[in-house]
């Protein structure tokens, strides 16, 4: 069968399954299946904020006075979670690959540009506190131990996109 990016039919997602169901039409937001998880929508909505609305000058002093022991930790827990939210913002999308439920899609999709958002503020963070942000960067997808870390993760997602067959 193939796909539409819009289904025109009138459907009811009141009662159709989060998965699987009626593709996806208008997004409306006027009834809902699960009207908690609109709420969470909204909610993270109230959230946004931008990196540059904090001033760093004081945390690159901190970093600087950190032992050599503490900004390995500080260095590798930063690379780790640049890798995890960039997995996370690109791997959300595939689960709305069969969502039939707008609320779902619409707390999701603020999720995965949250996650974005997060991936951007650590950028933030080593372009204000390292001398060299591009050595850091390239040494991300070469350390072992974080790619290892963010399997946890990713190993899900890779099932979840191998499962979904090609049109």
């Amino acid at each position: 069968m193939k796909k539409s990016i819009i289904n025109t039919k009138n459907v009811d997602y009141t009662k159709t399954p989060i998965f699987f169901g009626q593709s996806l039409g208008i997004q409306r937001y006027d009834t809902f299946k699960y009207e908690k998880i609109f709420n969470m929508f909204k909610q993270q909505l109230s959230y946004y904020w931008r990196p540059e609305e904090i001033a760093l000058n004081k945390d690159k002093a901190d970093f600087q006075s950190l032992s050599e022991h503490e900004q390995f930790i500080f260095t590798k827990n930063l690379g780790y979670q640049i890798l995890l939210d960039s997995v996370q913002s690109r791997g959300i999308s595939n689960l709305l690959e069969n969502c039939s439920n707008p609320e779902i899609e619409a707390f999701s999709k603020t999720w995965e540009f949250f996650e974005t958002l997060h991936s951007y503020s650590y950028t933030y963070i080593i372009k204000n506190i390292y001398t060299d942000p591009s050595a850091l960067f390239d040494t991300i997808l070469q350390d072992k131990e974080i790619i290892k870390r963010t399997g946890s993760v990713t190993k899900y997602y890779d099932s979840l996109i191998n499962a979904i067959p090609n049109d």
